[in-house]
């Protein structure tokens, strides 16, 4: 959700990353927030004992309607209350200019990697095993219809496409020509600023804290960030 506000400032100001965020959008991002919070399963103050398994449960068993994660997801809630045929995916809007022909966040923050300190005998091994991943049967079958990823691969032809309700759902809106929102998570300056901008919004949820102070961590937080993590 707060990659979206820091989207719409890149795309304003025609810049892909930042040594400080303005937060022109931190206003937009209350309002969606405040849903969030108003419209939950549980009471607000109870939101600091609530995890994600918590979230995918409500959600597979019926007693939440809209549940924030991506077309991974789907592992966590299949074989559920809900059938495959009632799942879907909707972009979050936020009031930015153009989003009528908004898709869904689009990318990846993770990475398969091969770690070129290691012997030459297991560097092979895992090139070796990344292609047959790739390319053998089992391991496009795996990926595709037991684990029901996203498959951006040229091997992976129509026979091999997600068992994946939710990729099908993401599919339809690129076939649909909406824009796709680039994925901007790598270019948030660490993991101390999303822990503290995360501390900040559970303060705020659950009545302990103010919306200031939310403010100040996704702001100010982000230069500090920046610097002790660039020089």
């Amino acid at each position: 959700m707060g990659s979206l506000h820091i989207i719409y400032e890149y795309k304003a100001d025609n810049i892909s990353s930042t040594e400080a965020v303005k937060g022109t959008y931190l206003d937009n991002f209350k309002q969606i927030f405040d849903l969030y919070i108003t419209d939950s399963v549980c009471e607000p103050t109870l939101l600091s004992g609530k995890t994600g398994s918590d979230a995918a449960a409500e959600f597979a068993l019926g007693e939440a309607v809209f549940y924030q994660n991506g077309t991974w997801a789907y592992g966590d809630i299949q074989d559920n209350d809900v059938a495959d045929e009632d799942l879907g995916m909707l972009p979050i809007f936020i009031g930015g200019e153009g989003e009528e022909n908004q898709g869904l966040c689009t990318g990846s923050e993770n990475y398969w990697c091969v770690n070129s300190k290691a012997s030459e005998a297991d560097i092979q091994a895992t090139l070796d095993f990344l292609q047959w991943v790739v390319e053998s049967d089992t391991g496009r079958k795996a990926l595709a219809e037991e684990m029901g990823f996203v498959t951006p691969f040229t091997t992976f032809t129509e026979e091999y496409l997600p068992a994946n309700p939710l990729v099908a759902a993401a599919d339809e809106y690129v076939k649909n020509g909406t824009t796709s929102v680039s994925w901007n998570f790598t270019t948030m300056p660490s993991e101390e600023w999303k822990n503290q901008l995360g501390s900040a919004m559970l303060e705020y949820a659950q009545g302990t804290g103010d919306w200031d102070a939310v403010v100040k961590a996704f702001v100010d937080n982000w230069a500090v960030e920046y610097q002790a993590a660039n020089n």
